[in-house]
């Protein structure tokens, strides 16, 4: 019985991914994003290079919200640099109904996912107006100190309403 054939880009995309070259593995997540194939994209939020991660997210927000359904259980990773990525990816397409889901995040332990939290929730905020009234004040003052921290001046004007 003959084997089944890949189509060729597949077979480049496996041979991308597969080179120690960072440079090749990030243009498989181009490829990858070209083709639409989330579902890889969705594996390689996995992977423990930082740079294919962040090349990964990135690309995983093009899909827009539609890719929501598969983020968001991914909030519930083991691995911080899993969780952090779905924060991310929901800071930049994510709806009103996921502030709840990462806001707790701006308390982690873990640098990262807080500062992804931080500026995530504050995004969030910027879309939806009215999900600045459930944060506690205990809440505002844990991310005035997390985005002066991250140097995210910027945002600081969401929760801090100047002027009132």
């Amino acid at each position: 019985m003959a084997k089944a054939q890949k189509p060729h880009g597949e077979d480049l995309v496996s041979k991308l991914l597969n080179s120690r070259n960072i440079l090749d593995r990030l243009d498989a997540v181009d490829i990858l994003l070209k083709e639409k194939n989330k579902d890889k994209l969705l594996e390689l939020i996995h992977s423990e290079s930082w740079h294919l991660r962040d090349k990964v997210k990135r690309a995983l927000c093009a899909f827009g919200k539609e890719i929501l359904p598969d983020i968001r259980p991914l909030l519930e990773e083991r691995f911080w640099y899993v969780r952090s990525a779905a924060i991310y990816i929901i800071g930049e397409v994510g709806e009103a109904e996921d502030f709840d889901k990462i806001r707790h995040y701006i308390n982690s332990k873990n640098r990262t996912v807080r500062q992804e939290a931080s500026v995530a929730v504050v995004k969030l905020i910027k879309k939806y107006p009215s999900l600045r009234e459930k944060l506690t004040q205990d809440d505002l003052v844990l991310l005035e100190n997390n985005l002066k921290e991250f140097k995210e001046f910027d945002l600081l004007d969401v929760i801090l309403k100047v002027g009132e």
